[in-house]
Parts: C-alpha cells; sequence; structure tokens
C-alpha cells in the first residue's frame, strides 16, 4: 500500500512535466512560426526590398502645414426647454504664413444647452 502511495505523486509530476516540456520545446515553435509570408514568398526565400517613388507634390507640402482643431456652429434647435447648439470639430491645415490650406471635418460633436426662460 505504501508503494502505490509514492507512485501517484510521481505519476502525477510526470502527467504534468510531459506536456510542458514538449509546449516549450523547439518543434514546436517552428511549427507556430507567426513570420509573415508575402504573396508569391517561398518559406526561407530572401526578401527584396522595394521603396515607393513619391509623386511630384504642389507647391506647399504637407509637411510644412500645421494641424488646428476648431469649434464651428453646426445646428441651434429648441428642444424641451432648451436652447441647443450643436458644435462640430473641424481639423484645419495651415501653411507657415497662416493661411489655411485644408478644412476636413472630424465625426467629433459637441453639445451646449441652454435653458429658455419663458
Amino acid at each position: 500500500m505504501k508503494n502505490k502511495i509514492k507512485i501517484y505523486p510521481l505519476l502525477l509530476l510526470a502527467i504534468v512535466l510531459v506536456p510542458v516540456a514538449y509546449f516549450e520545446s523547439e518543434y514546436v515553435k517552428t511549427l507556430y512560426d507567426t513570420e509573415p509570408l508575402l504573396l508569391g514568398q517561398a518559406s526561407g526565400a530572401n526578401n527584396e526590398t522595394t521603396m515607393a517613388i513619391p509623386e511630384e507634390k504642389e507647391e506647399t507640402s504637407e509637411e510644412n502645414l500645421t494641424l488646428q482643431l476648431d469649434q464651428r456652429l453646426v445646428d441651434r434647435e429648441e428642444v424641451d426647454g432648451y436652447l441647443v447648439e450643436t458644435y462640430r470639430e473641424y481639423e484645419l491645415y495651415e501653411d507657415q504664413a497662416g493661411n489655411v490650406k485644408k478644412v476636413i471635418p472630424t465625426s467629433n460633436y459637441d453639445y451646449i444647452r441652454y435653458k429658455l426662460d419663458e
């Protein structure tokens, strides 16, 4: 009876250590290699680097533009005794002289509610 009691901890230890050793082995790591392959690229093939050539840009390049955020009034309405103003956020791109070159609306809205005296 004492021999059976001594065998069970060893058996339990083997049941735990065998799967852990298997999953930590190099064989399993090579099975789950996460290096992405490009289309038409075989495993282990040399990668050829390509470089995109930028197109000719207009006078003002986007690198020289500064970004500012602006809130503009979009709507004003009366709801349940309140005046609700809706403001939309815009991205303003300015050149170094302060001239606005691009205006891009964002999806951010702010709402301000004023109580009307009646």
